[in-house]
């Protein structure tokens, strides 16, 4: 069918009204949810991948997990079917145009709506990385730009597995490939979440300089350039650009994964920076910083000749010194002690001491406690790039300079914090229920924490919750501590025994005080009360083994029997 003849048709819930566009998967719709009257995008798959039955259960089993995302900066995925033997998915409907619109109309964009833009894609990012899934195809036709400047990354989880399966295609390879990862072209060493890094460096350049990081007639010619060619600064083409954000392009274009950032959020740690920088109209040091500005003067860190500018040209002529000739003053002129050079020479020498004083302010180390106050505020931050800021601009220092400072015991507990974070991540990937190429184990603390992990599981689901702590304690044994690369899971599971041991404790201390009430309640004479508290109890708590002595069933005490049978003669007698 043509695309045409879609428009009108019904896709499950979605009414299809007009073409929004096509590509080499299918045709995009513009959609009403006939339940709501909400717009939606309802993409209809087409050629091959319809007609490949491993890229169709590929493409089912992605969009299995991309439906449960919910992020402010990712288009949220609707729905999945298939009408008249023709596979569609429908997505939110971003009122807005592509980035690759925004950037054809208007070239280079300033740096401090590229930190803008680069911060909530850097989110989007961090978000589907932490659930296990690799965008793989990040390039600007992918993101949507609303009017208001909000950002919508789209296609998540579907273009790897459907570029690779014809790389050379026409009007398929060149949109990808002018952003794709060494590694993703040569196919080793596994893609990863380092590989939409790569893509976002490319992302980020274009933005700032209006074209990708290289050109070239082909995909072949691109890919060389990828894999052989260093990445550019965007400094080369663009005046107006912080060192920070320059600097930070470039290493997310390194050739080797390790030499990139550790994840999106340590790259929007730096863009955050930058922002609340200029919100806050404090200097942003500047690769070419503009004659007169603050960072236009030498660096803290020595004296030195600025470089030129990119493609500047020379605005006029050094002005030439006056001709006239100047008088010699021989010893005999001097008027006395203070002579002209000894008055330059103090001078010269009084100029040295202020700007070696200056010098001096402005290099002296800070002290521990310094460093370690402005730890405090970021580690106690709920955020993840705070901690990652503290660690690297104080608690860095502070271990490096102070070996021996007082606070070991706390910035190593702060490391220990950040690493934890991490293996809770990972962990959540190892025990999902649905399989992704980044489920299985890959080291010997994860190969540990799976096995580990089905055994506690199995043990709580029975309500044996004292045997699941004990499974965690016995991995926390097994996995060495001082290990750099084990430290995080051995964390991790001591904190899911201390976590199940209180929990163990609560639920005990609480039974035996509603138990007790329970009792209480008998014996003043409310047995309604007692029954319907014993029922609560083994409602909840039934099933768990640590509290089941506790629920043997209550009944009254029996009456005291008397000491001497009854005389019905005794008032006879009397």
């Amino acid at each position: 069918m043509s695309s045409q003849s879609f428009i009108g048709e019904q896709l499950g819930s979605f009414r299809l009204e007009s073409v929004l566009g096509s590509g080499a998967m299918g045709v995009v719709f513009k959609a009403t949810h006939q339940a709501t009257g909400r717009a939606a995008a309802v993409k209809i798959v087409q050629g091959e991948v319809a007609e490949n039955p491993k890229l169709l259960e590929r493409f089912g089993r992605e969009a299995e997990i991309v439906k449960q995302f919910r992020h402010p900066n990712i288009v949220r995925w609707l729905a999945t079917g298939k009408y008249k033997g023709t596979y569609y998915f429908a997505m939110e409907y971003v009122e807005g145009t592509t980035l690759d619109k925004v950037i054809q109309d208007r070239g280079e964009i300033p740096w401090r709506e590229v930190v803008d833009l680069g911060i909530q894609i850097c989110d989007a990012l961090q978000y589907a990385h932490r659930q296990g899934v690799v965008h793989r195809d990040l390039k600007p036709s992918n993101l949507m730009v609303t009017p208001d400047g909000h950002v919508k990354l789209t296609d998540f989880g579907i273009a790897k597995d459907l570029d690779r399966t014809a790389l050379t295609a026409p009007g398929r390879t060149l949109g990808t490939a002018a952003y794709m990862a060494p590694e993703q072209i040569r196919g080793t060493p596994a893609v990863s979440h380092k590989t939409d890094l790569y893509s976002l460096g490319a992302l980020l350049y274009q933005m700032l300089t209006g074209k990708p990081p290289f050109s070239g007639a082909s995909a072949v010619v691109l890919m060389h350039c990828h894999i052989n060619e260093p990445p550019p600064r965007p400094s080369d083409k663009v005046e107006k650009i912080p060192k920070a954000l320059d600097d930070v392009v470039v290493s997310l274009m390194a050739k080797a994964p390790a030499d990139r950032p550790w994840d999106a959020e340590a790259v929007a740690v730096i863009l955050r920076e930058l922002r609340d920088k200029a919100d806050r109209k404090q200097a942003v040091a500047m690769v070419w910083p503009e004659p007169g500005d603050a960072a236009a003067n030498p660096s803290r860190a020595g004296i030195g000749v600025a470089p030129k500018k990119p493609k500047a040209a020379a605005k006029g002529k050094k002005k030439s010194r006056s001709s006239g000739a100047v008088p010699a003053l021989s010893i005999d002129d001097e008027p006395g002690f203070l002579t002209r050079e000894r008055l330059e020479i103090a001078g010269l020498v009084g100029g040295l001491l202020v700007i070696g004083g200056f010098i001096a302010y402005w290099l002296w180390p800070p002290g521990q406690e310094y460093l370690y106050r402005r730890a405090v505020p970021l580690m106690e931050s709920s955020r993840r790039s705070d901690w990652i800021e503290a660690i690297r601009e104080y608690i860095d220092p502070l271990d490096a300079r102070f070996p021996d400072h007082p606070y070991r015991g706390e910035t190593r507990a702060w490391r220990d914090k950040l690493v934890l974070d991490e293996a809770e991540g990972r962990a959540r990937l190892l025990a999902s229920p649905t399989p992704t190429p980044f489920s299985q184990p890959q080291t010997n603390g994860e190969r540990q924490f799976a096995m580990y992990h089905a055994m506690a599981a199995k043990a709580e689901a029975e309500g044996n919750e004292v045997e699941a702590e004990r499974y965690w304690r016995q991995m926390a044994d097994t996995v060495p501590e001082d290990d750099p690369e084990d430290r995080k899971w051995h964390l991790l599971a001591v904190k899911r025994a201390d976590d199940l041991a209180a929990r163990v404790h609560d639920r005990r201390v609480f039974v035996e005080d509603q138990f007790r009430r329970a009792v209480a309640a008998l014996q003043a004479g409310r047995p309604k009360e007692a029954i319907q508290i014993q029922a609560m109890l083994r409602e909840r708590y039934g099933r768990y083994t640590d509290v089941a002595d506790l629920f043997a069933p209550l009944e009254p005490e029996p009456e005291p029997e008397p000491d001497d049978e009854p005389n019905p003669d005794a008032d006879k007698d009397e």
